[in-house]
């Protein structure tokens, strides 16, 4: 299969994880590093960090004090691009990840809150619609959440420093952890619902604590703040339930005392994006689905996901992958959700689709084509780039360059007719896991000042030739923000700088929180 380069690079970078080592080797690490915890953390601690906290308790809005206490040291004011004529304004947020954020739930909701009100809400336009979105894996921490996560959090200020990021041991070895705090649910859920494979087991347990977590934190900033949310996480569907015993064995004990549970109703998992917005729009719905107007699940999904945590794939043909590749009616938009890597999907070479391409006839393969087919006019890409964002690939290629065939070709390729991308980039450094990019927003037919990726104004003597089209500054960048190691096209300078950043470098996570907006036109009205 001719694989457009982004999907070769997610096979090549991503998959280092299985290629190099294999499951068959990360299962024992895993194992042993649960061996590790049998001991636990210590009781007196453990007891501390239990606060009372209801399952039902709002954060309301926060605090100047409060944001001051949980805002990332590196956060920059928000940037973007105004147009008068814009129907939708729509802001992607580049969060750093820091598990201080999930001690409690408190805590999280303050952090998420706060980047509300510090990114968001200086910036937006009295009377016009607006769209917040979230970096994909935004709920992942959250897995750590309370006193079941604190031996995982403990780790992540010293983990197991792995020779090499392709073999992530601190993240293995936290995986184990939390299969060993969440082992009342595992074993619940394997009775009801088994048997589950080990490596999704403990995100089908974590489902309460990523419904209080992500479905109700997010929903109900959808609704308070009257926008429309975008978030995404690894999780099971799920219901609401009052029985006593469910509430015994399933709620979270960070949320005691508590009478509701959130139940998985499946043992199926997968990166699942949201789409809330501040209506009620299904009373019937459980807690954090009122309000939900969409959800996308991931397709394809990148090797590390399928086999290092073995999520379960969105559907890849027939209706169910079509309206899977759609999305809803907002403020003259038809909103799709792209989460990474199937932005990348099209099928076939920039600007050279085949004659009788049937573009859903298999998602895994044309994701991105088949959204342009369901009249998709604004491509949400929520994105978790698992590597340093200045790095050559194994392909040999640049990345930053290799990414432009996502944010740049849904807005610059003839076949399709995406009006905007909206990219959101996770930064930071899960254990010895990088997360880095550039969070953009691109639109089509768009002539303002010419913008480009770090490193990206030539085509590399190593760089395919097929990535030739992506070289240089485009025009059709709204907004961009600038890369956590700095500005410039010296390849090896920024590789250093890429070092520096990731886990044992020597600024280490120091990357830039801070979002971007852009009034985004209806096609009928301007775009060509």
């Amino acid at each position: 299969m001719n694989r457009p380069p982004k999907l070769r690079r997610r096979l090549s970078v991503t998959g280092r994880l299985c290629r190099g080592v294999g499951w068959v080797t990360l299962v024992p690490l895993m194992v042993f590093a649960v061996g590790l915890q049998l001991v636990g953390a210590p009781a007196a601690m453990v007891g501390n960090l239990v606060t009372g906290e209801r399952a039902d308790q709002r954060a309301g809005t926060p605090s100047a004090r409060e944001c001051d206490e949980v805002r990332s040291p590196r956060q920059e004011p928000t940037s973007g691009h105004v147009d008068p004529d814009g129907t939708l304004r729509v802001f992607a947020i580049q969060y750093t990840l820091d598990f201080s954020d999930v001690v409690d739930y408190a805590t999280w909701r303050t952090t998420v809150r706060c980047l509300i009100e510090e990114l968001v809400q200086p910036y937006r336009r009295p009377g016009q619609p607006t769209m917040v979105v979230f970096p994909e894996d935004m709920g992942l921490p959250t897995i750590a959440m309370g006193t079941r996560g604190w031996s995982a959090r403990q780790q992540a200020r010293s983990f197991a420093r792995s020779a090499s990021e392709a073999v992530p041991l601190g993240l293995a070895g936290a995986l184990g952890q939390l299969n060993l705090a969440y082992a009342p649910q595992v074993a619940a859920y394997q009775a009801r619902l088994g048997p589950i494979d080990p490596r999704k087991q403990v995100f089908v347990a974590a489902t309460d604590t990523f419904v209080r977590a992500v479905n109700i934190t997010f929903s109900e900033i959808a609704r308070d703040y009257g926008v429309y949310v975008v978030v995404s996480n690894n999780q099971a569907a799920y219901r609401q339930t009052s029985n006593p015993a469910e509430v015994a064995v399933f709620a979270d004990p960070q949320a005691q005392p508590t009478d509701t549970a959130y139940v998985a109703t499946s043992q199926r998992v997968t990166n699942t994006t949201f789409l809330w917005g501040p209506d009620v729009v299904n009373r019937s719905a459980p807690d954090g689905n009122q309000n939900l107007l969409f959800a996308n699940e991931k397709v394809p999904l990148t090797p590390l996901e399928k086999d290092l945590i073995g999520l379960d794939e969105g559907p890849r043909s027939g209706p169910a992958a079509e309206a899977n590749a759609g999305g809803p009616e907002i403020a003259g938009f038809k909103v799709g959700l792209a989460t990474s890597y199937p932005a990348f999907a099209y099928g076939y070479p920039f600007g050279e689709r085949p004659a009788g391409f049937e573009p859903c006839a298999d998602t895994a393969v044309s994701f991105a084509a088949c959204q342009d087919a369901q009249g998709v006019t604004v491509q949400i890409q929520a994105d978790a780039n698992p590597g340093r964002w200045a790095t050559t690939t194994l392909d040999g290629n640049w990345q930053p360059l290799e990414w432009m065939s996502s944010v740049w070709r849904s807005v610059a390729d003839p076949t399709v007719g995406f009006a905007y991308n909206v990219t959101p980039m996770m930064n930071g450094n899960l254990l010895d896991l990088v997360f880095d990019g550039q969070t953009s927003i691109t639109g089509r037919g768009f002539s303002g000042r010419p913008q480009m990726f770090v490193g990206n104004d030539r085509l590399g003597a190593a760089d395919s030739e097929d990535l030739a089209v992506y070289a240089g500054a485009k025009q059709e960048f709204l907004a961009m923000t600038p890369w956590s190691g700095g500005s410039g096209n010296d390849r090896a300078r920024l590789e250093r700088e890429a070092t520096a950043l990731a886990p044992r470098g020597v600024r280490e996570g120091e990357y830039t929180q801070t979002a971007v907006f852009a009034d985004l036109v209806p096609k009928t009205q301007r775009l060509p």
